[in-house]
């Protein structure tokens, strides 16, 4: 008997362990990847990507995060309804009131959370759509599309995309994630330098994409592709990284000429259309008022003719 209870305490040791990783990694999560501009600013902000949607599967762990700094108060809704609501989410106080999480998550869980942040001048609100699925998705449901982005040169550009996939649990099978450079000609370059994110146990993966100093050869199209277990369930989103200087500088340098060119060969035409026109009117008139004056010359001849 006491050899069962010491192996009965052991595993409940470890099955602590293990949720309070779970809570320390929903402790952590607005404490990594976070802007880089946030980093050093005092303002009101969400510190790094909101995600919109969420999954999880029925019975399994499930946090979802509001990350903002310099606030005053976090109040959560779901439905419109404020905190405690029938959910079985609840605040995790430890995470600043920014995370609230359920051990065992169900149906009745699903809705639309909102998160309002608020400091003595501004408020800022968040949705998020919440839905447990009760099996393992057959492609990635994505919970973070990317955006494009309009950045100058020399300046940092991000890109974040981010999917659920489930608990893969074939040995064999595994869910892939990845940034591409999508060149005009269809052409594909996977990008090296990228970190891939792992939340909940695998069960939602991402991949932060970030280039610290925008070049002109950086200016394009880029794909994120998940893959479910095989590339027949795969998920891609992609976004367009657009400079706030025209993206072909050698060519862009020559349209001022090439419209004031265009500009003046079509005042030319104009003019020289209207020179015709008033040309041909002149001379139309012109042998209008003659014909008329030799019809008059004519006329009078006649009547002189006749008074002789």
């Amino acid at each position: 008997m006491a050899g069962k209870s010491v192996i009965s305490l052991d595993v409940f040791i470890v099955v602590l362990l293990i949720t309070c990783d779970k809570f320390a990694s929903a402790i952590n999560e607005c404490q990594t990847h976070q802007f880089s501009k946030s980093i050093n600013s005092t303002q009101m902000q969400f510190t790094k990507e909101a995600v919109s949607r969420e999954y999880a599967l029925n019975g399994q762990f499930k946090s979802l995060q509001c990350c903002v700094k310099s606030y005053r108060s976090i109040e959560w809704f779901k439905n419109g309804q404020p905190y405690p609501w029938s959910s079985s989410l609840i605040l995790y106080p430890q995470a600043e009131n920014q995370t609230i999480y359920t051990r065992h998550a169900t149906v009745n869980d699903n809705g639309n959370y909102t998160c309002v942040i608020r400091n003595d001048t501004h408020k800022m609100e968040h949705v998020i759509e919440f839905t447990v699925q009760a099996s393992l998705p057959d492609s990635p449901l994505a919970t973070y599309k990317p955006h494009d982005q309009y950045i100058e040169r020399s300046k940092e550009a991000r890109f974040y995309c981010e999917a659920f996939v489930g608990s893969i649990r074939l040995p064999d099978s595994k869910s892939f994630i990845s940034w591409f450079r999508v060149f005009d000609d269809g052409l594909e370059q996977n990008i090296e330098a990228q970190e891939v994110i792992r939340r909940e146990d695998n069960q939602i993966v991402g991949a932060l994409l970030i280039i610290s100093a925008v070049e002109l050869h950086d200016y394009g199209r880029y794909l994120c592709r998940i893959e479910n277990g095989n590339a027949a369930h795969r998920l891609e989103m992609s976004a367009w990284l657009i400079g706030a200087t025209p993206i072909n500088a050698q060519n862009d340098s020559l349209m001022p000429a090439l419209v004031l060119a265009l500009s003046a060969v079509t005042l030319f035409i104009l003019m020289m259309l209207a020179i015709k026109y008033l040309s041909v009117y002149v001379r139309s008139h012109h042998r209008r008022d003659k014909k008329l004056c030799h019809s008059m010359h004519s006329s009078e001849s006649i009547r002189i003719r006749e008074v002789i």
